[in-house]
């Protein structure tokens, strides 16, 4: 009796979803036109992901160029500031682990970069070059800065070299008899010294201190030399400025603050802050759909409502007729979200093209999302749209269902 009952369950089911499908087929214009404009929301609600998205990561990449907004030294380490701080001073005198902790945890920093510094000679015996090495998992000053790289993640081995070192992307040199691979280039910084400097992660570090590479003074370079970093990069959190950190490392006797331009910091902070309110912009899109699906199935249903009436007399309840206008509503939401993202890929396409092509040709950072980020994006943007029609047609479906039945058969008239 009960599997009698589930079957008849599911072919009254395949019955309504039938009936839906029929009636949205019946006119196809009014279905088209309803796609159409699904179409061009469902285009507008892809566009503003993916523009979120090259705008929030273009906005990192442009804001991470003006340095950092302070440094944090030894306090016998005199700075010589720069327009943008980039990297930390070249001493022997180094930072605790302890204190640079301390300093990562106060609650006036959002990020901490540590880099140790030394002089070596290179393997023409020219004059000691600034070796950095620095965290890539933390750092936020360097590879912002690369114009150009090895189409690889950065290994061990790997140099990044600044804007006028001679050594082209690709090339092997040799530093003290180690060889090294130059991964990347960085653009021209107007910083002096970052500018002939090579940079260096924590793993190629080791193998140059295993191979006993030694620095100007004839010391060798030591192991895990980011233990005790020269110094910290910091990136103040947002609404702090340097009086803020000045205050919250006064206990600290062992460090000297030094910071940046306070109105770099501050314009830094507030562009930050306008690229994340754009999100405003893609529920402006989601609601877009909902309010034309709900005006549009608003008209529909008047007009349908003696059939709604029929369908309510001869024994269907109104949770019924809502699913039969939600099934209507999903078959024109999915064709014409679909439909929107592939003319939102095609103007996006376009864009790259020339636009995009403009900003690389003037060297201004625009990060596009890659093929796979974009798939993701249009499947989210197809589904917000879908739900966000379907979900304004349930709501007018059942305004329209809980009238009387009676004055629903009356039609018109009523």
């Amino acid at each position: 009796m009960a599997r009698q009952m589930a079957a008849a369950a599911r072919g009254y089911r395949v019955t309504l979803a039938r009936m839906a499908l029929a009636d949205a087929l019946r006119r196809p214009a009014r279905l088209a036109l309803l796609a159409a404009g699904i179409a061009v929301a469902g285009a507008a609600t892809f566009v503003a992901i993916v523009f979120q998205a090259s705008i929030a990561s273009s906005l990192d990449r442009s804001l991470a160029r003006l340095g950092a907004d302070a440094l944090v030294l030894p306090a016998d380490v005199t700075p010589n500031l720069t327009p943008t701080i980039l990297t930390v001073e070249p001493t022997t005198a180094t930072l605790s682990a302890d204190t640079a902790a301390m300093i990562a945890a106060l609650p006036v920093v959002d990020r901490a970069a540590g880099q140790r510094t030394f002089q070596v000679a290179d393997g023409g015996g020219h004059l000691p070059v600034d070796l950095v090495v620095f965290d890539t998992a933390t750092d936020f000053t360097v590879r912002p800065w690369v114009v150009e790289s090895l189409d690889r993640p950065f290994s061990s081995g790997d140099v990044i070299v600044g804007g006028r070192r001679p050594e082209q992307v690709g090339e092997r040199f040799s530093l003290q008899g180690v060889e090294l691979v130059v991964h990347g280039r960085l653009g021209l910084t107007g910083v002096g010294p970052f500018e002939r400097s090579l940079f260096v992660a924590g793993d190629t570090a080791d193998r140059l201190a295993a191979a006993r590479v030694i620095d100007a003074a004839g010391v060798a370079l030591p192991h895990a030399p980011l233990a005790a970093p020269s110094g910290l990069l910091l990136r103040l959190t947002a609404g702090r400025g340097p009086d803020d950190l000045r205050f919250a490392a006064a206990g600290l006797a062992d460090v000297a603050v030094a910071t940046g331009n306070g109105s770099q910091i501050d314009v830094r902070q507030a562009v930050a802050t306008l690229g994340h309110s754009s999100l405003s912009l893609l529920l402006v899109c989601l609601l877009a759909p909902a309010v034309l699906v709900g005006v549009a199935y608003t008209g529909m249903l008047a007009e349908r409502r003696r059939e709604l009436g029929l369908m309510l007399s001869i024994g269907l309840c109104r949770l019924d007729v809502v699913l039969i206008v939600a099934v209507e509503a999903i078959v024109a939401a999915l064709a014409g979200g679909l439909a929107g993202v592939l003319l939102a890929a095609a103007v996006l396409a376009v864009f790259v093209r020339t636009v995009g092509f403009l900003f690389a040709r003037r060297e201004i950072p625009f990060v596009v999302p890659g093929p796979l980020e974009c798939l993701w994006m249009g499947l989210a943007s197809l589904c917000a749209v879908t739900v966000a029609a379907v979900l304004a047609a349930i709501v007018a479906a059942a305004i329209a269902a809980g009238r009387e039945v009676w004055t629903l058969v009356r039609g018109e008239g009523s």
